[in-house]
């Protein structure tokens, strides 16, 4: 649909239509393994037409990667009042909040952004998740969105409803259109065709935005005047195509290498088709009497095994290389992604102890992120205080980020044997932390240590010194 056309229905104008018709469907398709070189020439003399490329589709592989690295670790949204905090915990919950948002990551890094939109129904908050080309911003300053355009499509029947929504300064306004084509806009009807409960104006006390967007930390170089965000591979399209191209060929390569043999023309048997009449040669592998063939020379007779060898190493050590230049153009580490089973993608405690390219690319992604949940926080304390639920009181809101280090038992155990080893924790503390129990269960549990080493002659307990009261 034209953008500018949406926006003309309420009686703004905003500029950008071609950066939804061309970057944000082209991103679009890339993420869902539809490129523009979905398609290859077929090859061979006679071959006519094209074939379907077999496609690596690292574009989502990259997208996943960067949402499951940002959210790997639920953050903590901590309000200062334990009514609000309450509040927030049962709204956030009742919307899947945890368990939508990484989803809708992955397709705001795909895409370049994404909104999360907040509203009542029925007296309860609601949280919409809603993709970057589903949505319009009319207005903004150096910090946020605070106006905007949300699109949303219904097929109903035989005709294709779009209720547009713009949403800002406090009020939300709707339209309802309906066309038979689901890229057309179509004539307006009223809205209880559709929604008979729905109101076409809204109005929400204060002028917090009921909406929070969410970009990647990605510089736009596509387009300069737009508050929009950039898909996190939009400058590595090339790399892409190199790389869906180099999996093709490796793949191809078991089928193009397949074993060949060469038999003599006497080998060849002949057969008569009952229902065409036609001739159709062929040889018997699984013969495995003597036949008797007329040849004078030997050599004729002579069956030739002539598989090509597979080059596989060859084609693993491109794809690793252009993996590598994937990386390198969109904020990793090198070697982040390897196509090799036995390394994989590296874990978070690699990225972080390392101090990679890959902490930082995400810390950045985490703090624009930040923003977006306070903000959607925020749109739900209004609702809150609108629907009655919550008094008029005042708040702050913070959200904390663990620091993803997922750390395995052997490294807890050693590190703090080594800590308890150098004088700098208790052993109390110490098993506490590797038995994940409280401090009274882990006095007891060094008293029946101690017990045990005494019985058995003064064994050197298991952090490295002789066993004692603990302290």
């Amino acid at each position: 649909m034209d953008i500018s056309e949406i926006a003309q229905q309420f009686g703004v104008s905003v500029s950008g239509s071609a950066y939804y018709s061309g970057c944000i469907s082209k991103w679009r398709e890339v993420y869902e393994n539809r490129p523009e070189w979905k398609t290859t020439k077929k090859g061979g003399l006679f071959s006519r037409g094209d074939r379907q490329l077999l496609r690596l589709n690292m574009a989502k592989v990259l997208c996943d990667s960067l949402s499951a690295l940002t959210f790997a670790e639920q953050c903590e949204i901590t309000l200062d009042n334990e009514v609000y905090q309450q509040y927030i915990d049962n709204a956030l919950n009742a919307n899947g909040f945890w368990r939508q948002l990484p989803e809708l990551l992955c397709s705001a890094y795909a895409l370049g952004g994404c909104v999360l939109k907040c509203y009542l129904e029925g007296g309860e908050p609601k949280i919409d998740y809603i993709i970057a080309d589903r949505f319009v911003p009319v207005r903004w300053d150096g910090r946020s969105i605070s106006e905007g355009i949300f699109i949303s499509t219904i097929n109903h029947g035989n005709d294709f409803f779009h209720l547009l929504e713009y949403n800002g300064s406090g009020r939300s306004r709707f339209k309802l259109f309906r066309s038979n084509d689901e890229n057309i806009l179509g004539n307006e009807v009223a809205l209880s065709e559709l929604f008979p409960e729905l109101q076409p104006v809204v109005d929400y006390p204060g002028a917090v935005p009921m909406f929070a967007y969410f970009k990647p930390f990605v510089s736009n170089n596509e387009e300069y005047d737009t508050p929009l965000g950039m898909s996190v591979y939009a400058n590595c399209l090339d790399t892409l195509k190199s790389l869906d191209t180099i999996f093709d060929s490796f793949m191809r390569e078991f089928v193009l290498g397949k074993k060949r043999i060469i038999v003599p023309s006497s080998c060849i048997r002949t057969v008569v088709d009952p229902k065409t009449g036609e001739q159709l040669r062929y040889f018997d592998s699984d013969d495995e009497a003597f036949v008797a063939l007329k040849s004078e020379d030997e050599k004729d007779v002579k069956i030739t095994d002539n598989t090509a060898e597979l080059r596989v190493e060859q084609h693993v050590s491109a794809i690793n290389a252009y993996l590598n230049i994937l990386c390198m153009q969109t904020g990793l580490s090198a070697g982040t992604f390897s196509f090799d089973v036995q390394q994989g993608m590296k874990t978070a405690t690699e990225i972080i102890s390392q101090e990679s390219k890959t902490a930082r690319t995400v810390k950045n992604h985490k703090n624009l992120l930040t923003e977006a949940i306070e903000g959607v926080v925020h749109a739900l304390v209004v609702l809150g205080r609108m629907s009655g639920t919550l008094p008029e009181q005042e708040y702050t809101v913070t959200v904390g980020w663990h620091d993803n280090i997922i750390v395995d038992e052997n490294t807890l155990i050693d590190n703090n044997i080594k800590l308890v080893s150098a004088g700098l924790k208790s052993k109390i503390r110490a098993i506490m932390d590797v038995q994940k129990c409280d401090e009274e269960t882990a006095r007891q549990e060094l008293e029946r240590i101690s017990q045990e080493a005494s019985v058995g002659g003064g064994v050197m307990d298991f952090f490295g010194g002789e066993s004692g009261d603990g302290s």
